[in-house]
């Protein structure tokens, strides 16, 4: 927190200062005539308020600095003492530049003249006038203070939501790489397999597993893409996979079309449409379907995968310890939508696996 540049302006201040000797010696007209029937107000009177607050006014940049040099040294136990000092020496510099201004008024106007028995009235004064200028500085200095406080609260509550966007930002890359290794590790052993009896198809899969890596590896891919985008990987992806089982893969999209400009995290369908095919079907010998929807209702986008295989009777904290792609997803989501977002899971005997994302519909252009 920086406190090096005053709250207010100078010329402010010895706006606000004038003002408040205004009003002071108003409220010394008032309680004078309450005492005093046909009182007349005596304008010497006015001039000692207006001189007392706009020598704070004046003062300010002074006042300032010693309560940021008092402010900003460490330590508590000597503070009470650097306060008393540092508002002792700024009451008797405000004791001497009140009384030039105002005795300085009196004697150029003629109202009363400077000889030695002004003096003597100063210096008399001085211990009651000096008590009056503590408690106005005990008044500055407090509201320094709570101006002091609401700055390092305000800069505070700035530097955490830096820090947990930042955090959040390192934990969601951290997500997605995890995503790639174990993507690569099965790509590759579609490879490996077509490599034995069909190297052109081997090649074509090479070519696009290239352009699936450039996507994967790409560090400065935003978290957050539109979905048409997401669908293009996937189809991507798919072309793989359909290679690896030829025919007895079939996949179906259903999204409306006002869903393909919503944003969606990066790589979060990926996982999904994978765990469909890895658990859905390829451990047997027959057909697998894959399907999936994108629907918009109510501000929110709602994202469905699912297969036609056995199921899985594996409650929710069994699944994510088989594997890390449901568990990847539910993270990122609770990462950038918190309690915006929704992650379920259905699944029966033969009656396969559907998982189900809602996320908030936030577009992008066209």
């Amino acid at each position: 927190m920086n406190l090096r540049k005053p709250p207010i302006s100078w010329a402010l201040a010895i706006l606000i200062a004038v003002g408040l000797g205004l009003l002071w010696s108003l409220r010394d007209y008032l309680f004078l005539l309450y005492l005093k029937e046909n009182y007349v107000f005596e304008w010497p009177r006015l001039w000692l308020h207006v001189a007392n607050y706009s020598t704070w006014g004046i003062l300010f940049p002074l006042v300032h600095h010693w309560i940021r040099r008092t402010q900003e040294r460490t330590g508590n136990r000597r503070l009470i003492g650097r306060i008393l000092l540092v508002g002792l020496g700024l009451s008797v510099l405000h004791e001497l530049v009140s009384n030039i201004l105002f005795f300085g008024m009196l004697h150029f106007t003629g109202k009363e003249l400077i000889t030695v028995d002004t003096f003597r009235h100063i210096f008399r004064a001085l211990p009651a006038a000096l008590i009056s200028r503590m408690v106005e500085f005990g008044i500055i200095y407090t509201i320094y203070s709570a101006i002091n406080f609401q700055r390092k609260l305000r800069d505070q509550r700035i530097a955490m939501a830096e820090i947990q966007s930042q955090l959040s930002g390192a934990q969601l890359n951290a997500l997605r790489l995890q995503l790639q290794p174990h993507f690569l590790f099965n790509t590759l052993n579609t490879i490996s397999a077509l490599m034995e009896f069909d190297k052109k198809e081997a090649q074509r899969i090479v070519s696009r597993l290239g352009s699936l890596l450039r996507v994967v590896l790409d560090q400065d891919k935003s978290n957050l893409i539109p979905l048409r985008e997401e669908l293009a990987f996937i189809q991507n992806y798919l072309k793989i996979e359909q290679t690896r089982f030829q025919d007895r893969l079939e996949v179906t999209f259903d999204i409306e079309e006002e869903a393909m400009n919503v944003q969606v995290p990066s790589l979060i369908l990926q996982p999904l449409v994978e765990n469909a095919i890895k658990h859905g079907f390829a451990n047997q010998s027959g057909d697998g379907q894959v399907s999936i929807t994108g629907r918009i209702q109510s501000q929110l986008l709602t994202l469905k995968v699912k297969d036609n295989g056995k199921g899985s009777p594996d409650d929710e904290a069994t699944l994510f310890k088989k594997g890390i792609g449901l568990k990847n997803v539910q993270e990122r989501l609770m990462l950038l939508y918190g309690d915006r977002a929704s992650f379920q899971h259905t699944s029966g005997p033969e009656a396969g696996f559907t998982v189900t994302l809602t996320i908030p519909s936030q577009k992008t252009a066209p």
